[in-house]
């Protein structure tokens, strides 16, 4: 028996068969609403899945590697979701601002056992979030190391700077943002070229390993589109899959530039998705 609609009662005296259809009613609403019934399975669907419970595992279209989900229908006032992933191979994002959900940031489910809790605000005609240890944030990086200051990339006020006629230096930029357990998904490396002659800036995500000597990996999907034209520049890198900080490893960006005669380099810093 579904939920119809709550009973309420004047003087008059409930035969037995009319209490047990109300008290069955009212429990399957409790079941529905919010007692944390089995969790059923939903599919994204073009960024959208239909609630038929409180609670449910979510998994990607076609099986992809991840997929965003943006709205969520079949919700009444005051209602209270619990969303896990389905799979811990496949990655759900949850968007903020986008169709009905109001997150204070996208929220990454990377593997079953992470759950995120919302309630629903008809006013708002949103989803809120009522608790989520997987909100993503974007944190700045901008203390570089100089291993040759004042001869190859040189502090400055702006952030770090290259002069003219310079082949193949390197400056690194370390993420000492990060915790155990972030994950790391993206950054933007952001700055200016002046451009006369032969300019180009590369840019890759580095872990270091403790190991015996210490060794390095450069991380997939952490190298910019080269930086060779004239401007300013916010250039992205997206990782090929999300980078879990553990212990024992430290994560660096690794900058090479080269100028030419005329040419300048002026890189602010890196903005970083965790």
């Amino acid at each position: 028996m579904a939920f119809t609609a709550m009973k309420t009662w004047g003087a008059e005296k409930l035969t037995s068969p009319d209490m047990f259809t109300y008290l069955t009613n009212n429990i399957n609403h409790l079941k529905a609403n919010i007692g944390l019934d089995a969790a059923a399975e939903l599919t994204i669907a073009g960024g959208v899945i239909t609630k038929t419970k409180s609670y449910h595992f979510i998994d990607t279209q076609g099986n992809d590697p991840s997929d965003e989900l943006d709205t969520i229908n079949g919700a009444s006032d005051g209602d209270v979701l619990f969303l896990e992933a389905e799979h811990t191979d496949r990655t759900v994002i949850l968007k903020d601002g986008t169709g009905n959900l109001q997150l204070g940031g996208d929220i990454y489910l990377t593997a079953t056992g992470l759950v995120v809790a919302l309630i629903y605000n008809a006013t708002l005609v949103k989803w809120l979030p009522i608790a989520s240890a997987n909100i993503v944030r974007e944190f700045v990086a901008n203390a570089f190391q100089y291993p040759n200051p004042g001869t190859d990339w040189t502090p400055e006020a702006k952030g770090a700077g290259l002069a003219q006629n310079l082949g193949t230096k390197n400056v690194w930029l370390p993420l000492n943002i990060l915790k155990i357990g972030d994950y790391i998904i993206s950054y933007k490396l952001v700055g200016d070229a002046v451009e006369a002659a032969a300019l180009t800036l590369d840019c890759k995500l580095v872990r270091v390993n403790k190991a015996d000597p210490i060794t390095t990996t450069d991380v997939a999907g952490g190298g910019i589109v080269q930086v060779d034209a004239d401007g300013n520049f916010d250039v992205l890198a997206t990782l090929t899959a999300i980078e879990v900080v553990a212990t024992d490893k430290q994560y660096t960006l690794e900058l090479l530039g080269t100028t030419g005669a005329s040419d300048a380099l002026t890189v602010m810093g890196a903005e970083v998705m965790v």
